[in-house]
């Protein structure tokens, strides 16, 4: 079954439904497995940048059948140096890249008091000219109040 075949279900509106929602597809990915024994899956959270991350990730995945990707932006530390060395990818490329009903959507992860930096906000200005989305998601209700206007 792909997910274009799969029965229409409410979107999730907070992280308890996102939770629920998850429960339900393990249900049908284990259907010949007792109910007991169907694995749980962990409770979703927006309480640092990592777990909204996580949460902001299978919403765009399993709920609403995106192609996305996390993209790691950190440098690289080499042991032999004792230094860390600048990573692979340009700088100011959001967390979340993918695809969604035909659009490259591109959102920066913020927790706190984090702010956009000047290289995120040139990254922004691209993707928009290029006819992509672009977003900054601080909460799972801000992320899907965003997503929820595409």
């Amino acid at each position: 079954m792909t997910k274009t075949d799969q029965p229409t279900r409410a979107l999730p509106t907070n992280l308890k439904e996102l939770r629920e929602f998850a429960m339900q597809l393990n249900k049908g990915k284990y259907s010949n497995v007792p109910a007991h024994a169907i694995p749980k899956p962990q409770p979703f959270k927006d309480s640092s940048a990592n777990e909204l991350t996580k949460s902001v990730l299978y919403d765009l995945i399993e709920v609403r059948g995106a192609a996305a990707y996390r993209i790691n932006n950190v440098g690289i530390w080499d042991a032999k140096r004792g230094v860390y060395r600048k990573g692979g990818t340009v700088k100011g490329i959001p967390d979340i890249i993918g695809v969604l009903n035909g659009r490259f959507i591109g959102i920066e992860i913020k927790y706190g008091k984090d702010r956009q930096s000047a290289d995120q906000k040139v990254v922004e200005q691209e993707i928009q000219g290029a006819g992509g989305v672009y977003f900054i998601a601080k909460s799972y209700a801000d992320y899907l109040e965003k997503i929820n206007d595409l």
